[in-house]
């Protein structure tokens, strides 16, 4: 994909730091007989097991790291990731460097990405070489041999550290970087248009409280945080507004009202007038200040549109990753179902272009891209991906929500016709692939199943949606 400069950072080192570190590292083997090379990785090998139960118990009973890798699922696939690595680090040859040094790099990146904490990235290691060590000093070697595979152990684990915690800090630094950027750009839609919808969707909710009590039914009252504007506010306007103090003000009318004046609501009875006047004027109040901070709140930011795509209005791609990164971390509040990615992609669009011209392509682009905003929530993400492929980010859906927006913008597309600038009719087909992330640390992996999906979708004959299994 050439569409967009700004593609996401591969997670390679710098050129003049991977030749720094490359030198280091064989400086380090070189320095080090051969014959204690091997020793240190029989010796490892011979005790791998001891090391891979204490690492698995260390990811299960760390305060921080056991809530960020909770399922034996997760623990047992970096423990995996653990082994691979302490292997390759003592078998060592010259024609692996770059490549380990580069996989170390990509891995401190996404050990921040996942929201591995950082002092369990130096803790974990520290453990490691400790447990090496005991080893060593237990051997029956020669205090040479000792002395030689201790610091060959210490340069070695200690260079790995160093690499991984630069792409740890510059996953770290980008990501700060993109989250202010990304920011500034959802500010950039039209905030008054944005204020007002909002305001609507906060009295939608309320008529359907008032209607609630004249339709009989076994379901209880709609919370305002399952509405449009609560899951406007959960997954919108925290990044919208993320310094300022007053959205906690909201937060709490918002628990206020679905955990303590709504559950009354329903235990009282139908013909209890009083008794319900007066908690609908406690949800009133809490309303009225709601709507007077978000006034307050829009009203403080000025207009900017700093960062959409300009053909077809929606958020530029290199903020797919600020997105995701948020997401994932509301996956950790309980009772959190997940969210899907959707990556959409326009069947045959080089012959539009080259039958049509590249004003037909835009058009056509422009039409999908109205027709999937038209498709999804307000609190839903829509950003052009890459080209002729756009993606979509759909918040607290599972397969079914998720297939369902799929098919849905797909048969709109398909019963859509565009007009050339020529006067030639088009006819438009689009395939999508799909992929949940409910259970997921790495939005990566996510990303990489709809793309897959996708392929599939395309193979099996296009203008379809095909979701991972």
């Amino acid at each position: 994909m050439t569409y967009d400069e700004h593609t996401p950072d591969t997670g390679n080192l710098p050129e003049y730091a991977q030749m720094l570190v490359t030198e280091e590292w064989q400086a380090i083997i070189t320095g080090t007989p051969p014959a204690v090379i091997k020793q240190v990785y029989d010796l490892i090998s011979d005790n791998m097991q001891e090391l891979l139960t204490g690492y698995r118990h260390y990811l299960s009973t760390d305060p921080i790291l056991s809530k960020v890798l909770n399922t034996d699922e997760m623990r047992a696939k970096w423990t995996a990731v653990f082994e691979e690595w302490v292997y390759q680090l003592f078998s060592m040859q010259f024609s692996d460097v770059d490549h380990f040094v580069q996989e170390q790099h990509a891995l401190g990146m996404k050990l921040s990405r996942v929201g591995y904490p950082a002092h369990s990235v130096s803790k974990s290691l520290r453990m490691i070489n400790a447990c090496i060590l005991r080893h060593i000093l237990m051997q029956a070697w020669t205090d040479q041999e000792k002395m030689q595979s201790v610091m060959y152990v210490n340069h070695l684990i200690g260079l790995s550290y160093e690499i991984r915690n630069h792409g740890y800090m510059q996953s770290i630094s980008d990501q700060t970087r993109l989250d202010e950027s990304y920011r500034l750009a959802v500010i950039g839609s039209n905030i008054a248009m944005e204020r007002e919808r909002q305001r609507a969707f906060l009295t939608e909710w309320e008529r359907n409280i008032l209607a609630w009590f004249y339709s009989p039914s076994d379901i209880g009252l709609p919370r305002l945080a399952k509405s449009e504007f609560g899951m406007w506010f959960l997954h919108k306007a925290s990044l919208m507004f993320e310094r300022t103090p007053k959205l906690q003000n909201i937060a709490e009318c918002i628990a206020k009202i679905d955990q303590q004046i709504l559950p009354n609501l329903e235990t009282t009875q139908y013909d209890d007038r009083a008794a319900i006047g007066s908690q609908f004027q406690l949800i009133q109040q809490d309303l009225v200040k709601i709507k007077f901070v978000i006034n307050e709140i829009f009203d403080s930011h000025i207009e900017l549109d700093n960062a959409r795509d300009s053909l077809t209005r929606l958020l530029n791609r290199r903020f797919i990753h600020t997105v995701l990164s948020r997401e994932i971390a509301l996956q950790k509040r309980a009772g959190a179902i997940g969210f899907a990615i959707l990556i959409l992609d326009l069947d045959h669009f080089k012959t539009v272009n080259d039958s049509y011209g590249h004003a037909a392509g835009d058009i056509a682009l422009q039409k999908v891209a109205t027709l999937m905003t038209e498709s999804v929530r307000p609190s839903d993400f829509v950003f052009r991906y890459g080209g002729e492929e756009m993606l979509l980010i759909l918040v607290e859906a599972d397969a079914n929500t998720a297939m369902h927006v799929a098919e849905n913008i797909r048969s709109k597309v398909a019963q859509t016709r565009i007009q050339a600038p020529g006067g030639d009719s088009i006819a438009l087909t689009v395939s999508i692939g799909g992929a949940l992330a409910k259970g997921k640390i790495d939005y990566e992996s996510v990303i990489a199943e709809a793309d897959k999906a996708l392929y599939q979708a395309k193979h099996a004959g296009r203008n379809r949606v095909m979701m991972s299994a």
